[in-house]
């Protein structure tokens, strides 16, 4: 059973988010370094998630790598960051238009290769799921364009949600959370992340151009 939330952490996390707003208040007037940027973001993205585990990623030449991570393991992070496909010999693994393939449901969210008609996706191309392992035993196809590595639900997690960073059809990264526990989304919840998101696109939008 989890231990209770005490009062002051309870003051503590919105204290925290309290000052990660107006750090994200202050980026929009300087010239923030994403890095940074991404370091609020993953401040904001795991309190209003309430996952234990949040992580952003940012384009960087083909590839959108984490920038930043809260609760990850070092090993997660390791094996998870890069999404490029390689061939046998190192190269990139590319499309018919020469894109490279980007591996995963992250990076079928990054590239807008979702069916938002799917229940698991929403309108604005982010993927969520209360239990990976019913919407994996369940008869509804997920048809990606790569391969799913199924990291995420091997190591037990269970909720899982991925909000693209995307702003004048530009795609500068992605918001992920992740939760053992299933059930940690909630409309409001994914209202707040994907609000985010539009927060995080107009200041990368500034800080990346």
């Amino acid at each position: 059973m989890s231990a209770p939330v005490t009062g002051n952490a309870v003051e503590g996390r919105l204290e925290a988010e309290r000052q990660a707003f107006l750090e994200l208040l202050r980026m929009a007037n300087t010239l923030t370094p994403p890095s940074a940027i991404a370091q609020q973001l993953a401040t904001l993205a795991q309190h209003f998630s309430c996952c234990e585990a949040v992580a952003i990623r940012l384009k960087a030449g083909p590839d959108f790598p984490y920038a930043a991570s809260l609760g990850f393991t070092e090993g997660f992070v390791a094996l998870e960051s890069s999404l490029c496909q390689e061939d046998a010999e190192g190269r990139l693994v590319r499309d018919a238009l020469r894109n490279p393939l980007l591996a995963c449901m992250c990076g079928a969210v990054l590239t807008q290769q979702v069916d938002s008609s799917q229940p698991f996706f929403t309108e604005s191309g982010a993927f969520w799921t209360n239990a990976t392992s019913a919407l994996l035993a369940s008869a509804t196809p997920i048809t990606l364009p790569c391969p799913v590595r199924g990291r995420c639900h091997t190591v037990g997690f269970e909720s899982v949600g991925l909000f693209p960073i995307r702003r004048d059809g530009v795609t500068y990264g992605l918001i992920q959370c992740n939760d053992r526990q299933p059930g940690r989304f909630t409309p409001e919840r994914l209202a707040l992340l994907e609000s985010l998101c539009q927060s995080a696109a107009h200041l990368l939008q500034l800080s990346m151009a």
